[in-house]
């Protein structure tokens, strides 16, 4: 039998962030400390002792980094503040059993604020200003931070690359977050032979379309523009038809999503029909990232209210899919499989719940690549139960999508909106589980 740990709070929180070891949690809790400036390191053995039934208080630099990093306050990870002596008491009676008098009143009231809120100390002011995790990520993309002196080997850089990527797949986005800016650094165009610019560029494909996928994910499109046009100065530095196109999927997404719905839909298209000349049996790679285009595309057409062009890009991508079995090639999850989830999204979209619905039922979501695609094919059942009024099937829906993905469902705004918007529908309390999942993802109940 497992034993319950002193401090089950802390771990819960730990491990929904997917640091599911105590080493992974001091790795990333040092690098939330650099992210915040702050000056503060912690030992696996500091972590036991947190985890524990007498966790102590941190210390306020350490208490910022638990909070950014794990997304609660202390007092929600079980730590206790440590209580004030009798004579600093804000709470303490007044020294006269007479009349209060406005001066004592005036007094006690201040003190009372005092115990609660009030820091005792510089570092306890500064420490309570969180940055942002993506600000580094920001920083990098735009030019605020140097390239390095010494920059990894290319291969080191590919690996690093695909490593982000299949975080990003699986949902570990805080992870990626505190990682993708070192790596950035490093893939800016460098001095050698073509061939280690030709791979760090591939790699930088690669990269900068998980840090603008990142970036969407957390509604800041603007940024996420910039990483993609990155991605696709990259990409035909390279010349290779594969990269431009997937460089190009992002860059749709990018565009659409900051509202240029029309051009979004031009990026897709022009480039497809650079790629079509190149989609064979025999080229399943070339299909995968063709087809995900294209999809990308079907999507802004539908964001720009295009109904026509949205279903012929759809169905053009579903004649690709036939070229090739369900199946992860180049990162795109592409597959039959994945041009239905396309069409739940695309209905809902479009405003039609009910043709939403329909078409899910036609998804076999165990074929779904990776979990990110589960995720989001649940959050999309989710919202068109919601928008037919079915709260509580909606809510079971994100329940299966925080089974595949918890970051998915805890951390990403617009799913944290639709759980507020169940909330706000269900107040008399007849789904007890929603108000679980409210509190995971932090949402007010």
């Amino acid at each position: 039998m497992t034993d319950t740990p002193g401090n089950p709070l802390f771990v819960r929180a730990r491990i929904a962030q997917g640091l599911h070891t105590q080493e992974e949690f001091t790795e990333a809790f040092e690098g939330m400390a650099h992210e915040l400036g702050l000056k503060v390191t912690v030992s696996v053995r500091q972590v036991r002792r947190w985890e524990s039934r007498k966790p102590g208080w941190p210390h306020p630099p350490a208490r910022a980094v638990l909070q950014a990093l794990l997304r609660s306050p202390a007092e929600e990870l079980g730590f206790t503040r440590p209580v004030r002596n009798a004579g600093e008491d804000a709470l303490a009676a007044p020294p006269h059993d007479g009349p209060v008098k406005r001066r004592d009143f005036v007094t006690y009231s201040l003190a009372a604020v005092g115990g609660v809120s009030v820091p005792s100390s510089a570092d306890e002011i500064f420490a309570q200003a969180v940055a942002d995790p993506l600000d580094r990520l920001r920083s990098v993309l735009t030019g605020a931070v140097g390239c390095r002196n010494d920059p990894s080997a290319p291969e080191a850089l590919a690996q690093a690359s695909a490593s982000a990527k299949r975080q990003v797949q699986r949902c570990h986005y805080s992870g990626v977050g505190r990682r993708l800016p070192d790596l950035l650094v490093e893939l800016e165009p460098r001095r050698g032979s073509a061939e280690d610019q030709f791979r760090v560029d591939r790699a930088a494909v690669e990269a900068y379309h998980v840090a603008a996928s990142l970036l969407l994910k957390n509604d800041d499109a603007p940024s996420a523009w910039v990483a993609a046009e990155k991605a696709m100065a990259a990409a035909r530095r390279t010349e290779d038809a594969v990269a431009v196109a997937s460089a190009s999927r992002i860059l749709t997404h990018a565009v659409t999503a900051v509202g240029h719905h029309r051009q979004g839909v031009g990026v897709a298209v022009r480039v497809a029909d650079e790629v079509a000349g190149g989609v064979t049996r025999s080229s399943p790679g070339t299909v995968a990232v063709f087809g995900a285009l294209l999809l990308r595309g079907a999507w802004a057409a539908s964001v720009a209210d295009d109904r026509d062009m949205a279903e012929e890009l759809l169905n053009e991508a579903g004649r690709a899919a036939q070229l090739l079995e369900e199946s992860n090639l180049q990162g795109t999850a592409f597959g039959a499989n994945n041009v239905l989830l396309h069409r739940v999204s695309i209905a809902l979209t479009l405003g039609d719940a009910g043709r939403a619905l329909a078409e899910a039922r036609e998804v076999d979501v165990t074929a779904l690549a990776v979990a990110e695609r589960r995720a989001v094919f649940w959050t999309d059942v989710a919202r068109a139960l919601h928008a037919c009024g079915r709260t509580e099937r909606a809510t079971a829906a994100l329940l299966a999508a925080e089974k595949e993905a918890p970051e998915e469902v805890r951390s990403r705004p617009v799913v944290r909106e639709l759980i507020g918007d169940l909330l706000m529908r269900d107040r008399g309390g007849r789904v007890p589980v929603l108000r679980s999942l409210a509190s995971r993802a932090q949402v007010a109940v």
